[in-house]
């Protein structure tokens, strides 16, 4: 009974996250021998030193997990849109290595494999040894960027890393060229939104480390001369770009400066989210206690709240001053949101990252319940999409939020939200927005408004006259027509 219990709760500590499958399959393994075992306690043994035994030889190092950055989906998130989180064309990485429907694009790697390295020229093999030497060196520190245990000989993991490797460093460096005649990766057009979608992908990932040693390696093949003078993370973030609207002139964030002097074990989505970040995050002077209670765009409107297109700002800003949100302007499609779920799995899973995706997800979810809330939006030159109808655009944007825990105590927007129900909640403003969109909403509304206030001002005026005394109408004829 004892034995059952405490695989029962070793079980229940462990499911609680998807980064803990693997430790949590290991433990189960691990106590299970221990029931099987629990004959040796009647010999006299310890049970305590017997399971401790057990989880030391069984469960990996906290270290080594600690360094992850590439994970499997949780299930919870992967079961709302299943879609987002499979690769439609190209596996990289080991965690779709082979699938079914990912095979006929394999040959397109060897085939890129075969042009990068050029095997006509008599030193390329040498090269090609060379580069697999380096990465057998880093290999365990490759296997630990990765959450799941990768059931994978050495051979063909330094294989599969080193030609996924080749294909999208290739594939980057080609991007600038618009001639499909000069492109060595064997694409066609169709493909390429495609694959801009499949690389974005958490569990599509390759640890930067291995790129750029692969790309630092092979730099004296690089044929395209638009591209030869950038760095790998200029060549992604380009590559990127077209998938989410950016100011050209935005300065670098702090996120991606710090990321930049990491120690390289993060990946090409964990670099794109770094570049669309907030400028600024300061720390919240505001204690916001029910960010769940902020309003809808309509709900603003009938508090007195303008919503405008924010300029020169990272895709991620929202600022409100003097009854004005500025929200930076954002297109919605099917790879945006493909984007924007990857980019929440990943803060989900990672420990050391800010929410900051996922902050700003709650928060449209917050902003839309309606299609009139999308149609404002629109309006205001905020939002843009092609998602069909604005109810149907509507309940897409709030089932982004569906299965993914809220990131409320640790949100850059704590004090945009604290001000708007500051000053929603202000009567005044109520008053004054209420007495605007009902007598003031259009032009003919307000002279229609004017023109009844001066008709009861002329009506008062006159009656006053009509009863007053000679005294009083010379008053009123030498201060202006006002009554007493």
């Amino acid at each position: 009974m004892r034995t059952k219990l405490t695989k029962i709760q070793v079980q229940t500590i462990c499911r609680g996250s998807g980064r803990f499958r693997c430790i949590a399959r290991r433990a189960t393994h691990a106590i299970a021998d221990i029931s099987v075992d629990s004959r040796n306690l009647d010999q006299g043994l310890d049970f305590a030193s017997v399971l401790d035994e057990k989880l030391n030889n069984e469960l990996p190092k906290w270290n080594s997990f600690q360094g992850a950055s590439i994970y499997k989906v949780p299930d919870r998130l992967r079961l709302v849109e299943p879609k987002a989180y499979q690769p439609n064309i190209v596996s990289i990485g080991p965690y779709h290595h082979g699938a079914t429907h990912l095979r006929a694009m394999e040959k397109t790697k060897r085939s890129c494999f075969h042009g990068f390295f050029n095997p006509s020229k008599p030193d390329q093999p040498n090269q090609i040894n060379a580069i697999l030497k380096e990465l057998k060196q880093m290999e365990q520190q490759m296997r630990s960027c990765y959450s799941e245990d990768l059931e994978i000989e050495s051979e063909p993991f330094l294989n599969m890393m080193l030609v996924d490797s080749c294909f999208i460093i290739q594939l980057l460096r080609e991007t600038g060229e618009t001639d499909f005649s000069k492109k060595s990766v064997p694409i066609q057009r169709w493909m390429l939104p495609v694959l801009q979608r499949d690389l974005i992908m958490l569990e599509n990932q390759l640890p930067m480390f291995v790129l750029n040693k692969v790309y630092d390696l092979t730099s004296s093949s690089n044929t395209c001369e638009a591209t030869k003078n950038l760095g790998l993370k200029e060549l992604a973030l380009q590559y990127f770009e077209p998938m989410i609207y950016k100011d050209l002139d935005t300065p670098k964030n702090g996120a991606l400066a710090a990321m930049e002097e990491g120690d390289g074990r993060s990946h090409l989505l964990e670099l794109f989210r770094a570049s669309i970040c907030p400028t600024e995050v300061s720390q919240s002077k505001f204690p916001v206690k029910e960010p769940h209670m902020f309003r809808s765009v309509s709900e603003l409107k009938e508090s007195g709240v303008k919503v405008k297109k924010a300029e020169k700002c990272q895709p991620l800003d929202v600022s409100f001053k003097r009854g004005i949100l500025k929200i930076a302007p954002v297109n919605m499609d099917d790879h945006r949101f493909t984007l924007f779920r990857n980019m929440v799995a990943f803060e989900q899973c990672h420990y050391g990252c800010k929410p900051h995706v996922t902050a700003y997800v709650f928060f449209l979810d917050r902003l839309i319940n309606s299609g009139e809330d999308i149609g404002l939006l629109h309006y205001s030159g905020v939002l843009q999409h092609t998602l069909g109808g604005n109810k149907s655009a509507a309940k897409l944007v709030n089932n982004l939020c569906k299965e993914v825990a809220g990131a409320a105590d640790d949100s850059y927007l704590r004090d945009v939200l604290w001000k708007i129900n500051c000053y929603c909640n202000d009567g005044w403003h109520q008053k004054r927005a209420k007495l605007k969109h009902e007598y003031f909403y259009n032009v003919w509304v307000s002279i229609a408004t004017i023109a009844a206030i001066l008709v009861i001002y002329l009506t008062i005026l006159q009656t006053v006259w009509e009863l007053g005394d000679d005294g009083n109408r010379n008053h009123m004829l030498r201060t202006g027509f006002w009554p007493i």
